[in-house]
Order: structure tokens, then sequence, then C-alpha cells
């Protein structure tokens, strides 16, 4: 098609300034530049309020991902044809197809569905111990848990030290130590795809031209979703096809508007 396309993407927090560009935000941008078809456009931005520290934990990823689905029907109301989540842990997900009409895609869900494709199962590669479990989780939500050979983490290097070696122009360290991990997912638990389940830590491995490890394909996450953005664009343009709204994706009752209006930029 030869229609443009635009999508807002969302980061999972606020920023200290809003509306300034984050230092992210480039190599995001790079990604768009490199996948996305002629037309497609994609605007950045983040939440209104929050936890600034990735919100790692129960609580503070509930109620950052209450902004994020603010975010997408915000994105709704200003006429993009779809919005992105900028999380790897999908957060809003669900409830944000649930609230809008528009197609709503997450890095984790699009970059498995991506893997599951491209070899018999697939790696994730964590920046966060504690999220292994959830990642599986969330996996198996996705009716993937077979296709899912390993979750993993990558010791000793979390977001902030991702963001630490970006500023200090050490982005190969962090680099280096993801890629053994994949490594290892590849030589030890039968990976035949992989990817890393952050969207910084993934990019800087796009960054640096890393899409292959012991010939298994590394999949970017941020490049996953836009794909699956398009896709999903295409179709509703085509023949009118959009997420059922029967069970999960459930919208709310007529006049919830009125009764708790979401505020919009």
């Amino acid at each position: 098609m030869n229609a443009n396309t635009k999508f807002m993407l969302s980061d999972p927090i606020p920023s200290e300034v809003e509306k300034v560009e984050q230092p992210h935000w480039g190599m995001y941008r790079r990604i768009v530049e490199a996948v996305a078809r002629p037309g497609t456009v994609v605007d950045f931005t983040s939440l209104r309020k929050g936890y600034f520290s990735a919100p790692t934990t129960p609580y503070r990823t509930a109620y950052n991902a209450i902004g994020i689905i603010h975010r997408a029907y915000e994105a709704e109301k200003r006429g993009y044809d779809g919005f992105l989540i900028g999380c790897a842990s999908d957060p809003g997900l669900r409830e944000a197809r649930a609230l809008v009409n528009i197609p709503v895609v997450a890095p984790l869900e699009s970059a498995s569905l991506l893997a599951s494709t491209l070899g018999n199962k697939f790696s994730i590669v964590l920046l966060e111990q504690g999220g292994c479990p959830l990642a599986e989780s969330q996996i198996r939500s996705y009716g993937l848990r077979d296709k899912l050979a390993s979750v993993r983490y990558v010791p000793g290097v979390t977001v902030a030290t991702c963001f630490q070696a970006i500023n200090e122009g050490e982005e190969n360290k962090v680099i280096d130590q993801i890629v053994v991990e994949i490594r290892k997912a590849v030589r030890d638990d039968s990976a035949e795809a992989a990817f890393v389940g952050c969207t910084i830590g993934s990019s800087l491995l796009t960054m640096q031209g890393i899409h292959q490890v012991e010939n298994a394909p590394v999949i970017d996450i941020i490049a996953a979703e836009i794909k699956m953005a398009e896709i999903m664009v295409d179709l509703r343009r085509a023949f009118g096809i959009t997420q059922c709204k029967a069970t999960i994706y459930h919208p709310p009752p007529p006049g919830w508007e009125k009764e708790m209006p979401i505020p919009i930029d």
C-alpha cells in the first residue's frame, strides 16, 4: 500500500523534562530508517508521570502501564494509525488493545512471533535476572511456550549500565557481554533464534550490526514491532480486520470516558 502510516511509540517511563529528546531515540530512528517502509513515520514520546527508574517490580510496572495505556488512547484520538509500546515487558498491551481500535503492538510479543518462524526454538536474553520468570509467563500467555528454548540474563548488565555505557562511549563492553549469553543460548540451549529482551540492549546490538550469532538470527525487537504494526495496519485498511473484542480485549462500557476522562495533550 502506498498510503502514509504514522505510529506513536512510548517509553515505559516519564522523561525528566517532558518532550525533550531522549538519547536512545536516535538509535530507534536509525532502526526505523532501516526497516520501515517509505511513508512510515514513528513519533517518540514518554509517560506524563510514573516511576523514572525502569519499572521491573509488579507494582511499578502496573502503575506505569496505566500511562502506556493512556498514551495508546491519545494516539488513537490524535489520528495515529497504530501504537507501539517501548518496553520489552509489554506493559499494558492487553488493556490498550481493549481500549482502542487502532493496532497496538509490543516488542516481546512481536519478536517472539517472528523468532518462532525463524527457527525451531528461540531464546530471550534479559538484562534483569528477576525478569526471567516473568518473561516465561508472558511467552506462555502468548501460546509460544513450546517454542521457547530458554530465558537467560546477562550478569552485571542492567538498563542503567547500558545507558552509562552509551554516555561513556563504551557500548562494546556491554555488547560483548550480551553476545556471550546469546552464544550460550545457541550452544547450550539449542536456540535457533534469539533476541535481547530489552529495547535498549537490543538496539545496541543493532547499532553494531550484530544480526547473527553462531549462525542463529538475532532479532531487533523494535524492528519486529514496527513490521508487525505495519502488517496490522495493512490488514485493517484492506479488510477491516482488527483485534477481536469478545473476551481478553473486551472494551469498557459506554460512558466510561465521562466517568474518568483521559487527558490528551
